[in-house]
């Protein structure tokens, strides 16, 4: 029997991260070329190197503003992933003992962003400080499974169905 989904949504980098990242990510870039500048006046042309770097920066960049957080609540497991990456979390609802939402700040509480663990708690975020978290139990342990979303009172009325 197939699981029928309560509660689906794909987080997306919020504008807010958008505009903390992208100026980020063109300083290093900006740098990065200065750095290419002199090695390539010191050593000589280097053409392939500078095509490399500047992909490698154009590639991190789209790969930041593509990454999202799956979020799917079905009849029996509450499961989270940070898309493009594999990391997924699962919890099977029966062990849930209780679900909230709360205030967040990634970068200072849990060093940043994606999905970024601290003892038993693990948070997924793409920016946003809005959280709803969950408390459930693996093998007697506690432990917390949080997710930054911009739709936390759908999810929470989802977890609590």
């Amino acid at each position: 029997m197939e699981a029928h989904a309560i509660f689906e949504h794909d987080q997306r980098v919020s504008e807010r991260m958008r505009r903390f990242v992208v100026p980020g990510i063109v300083l290093i870039a900006a740098i990065e070329a200065l750095v290419i500048l002199i090695v390539v006046s010191l050593t000589g042309p280097g053409l392939v190197g500078i095509a490399l770097t500047a992909l490698a920066i154009l590639a991190s960049l789209v790969l930041m503003l593509s990454m999202r957080v799956r979020i799917q609540v079905d009849d029996g497991l509450y499961s989270l992933q940070l898309w493009p990456f594999p990391f997924r979390s699962r919890v099977p609802r029966e062990s849930i003992t209780q679900a909230y939402v709360r205030e967040v700040r990634p970068l200072r509480q849990y060093g940043g962003w994606g999905v970024r663990t601290r003892r038993r708690d693990v948070l997924y975020s793409v920016g946003g400080t809005t959280a709803v978290t969950v408390e459930f139990h693996r093998n007697g342990t506690p432990r917390k499974l949080s997710v930054t979303t911009d739709r936390s009172d759908e999810l929470l009325a989802a977890l609590s169905a």
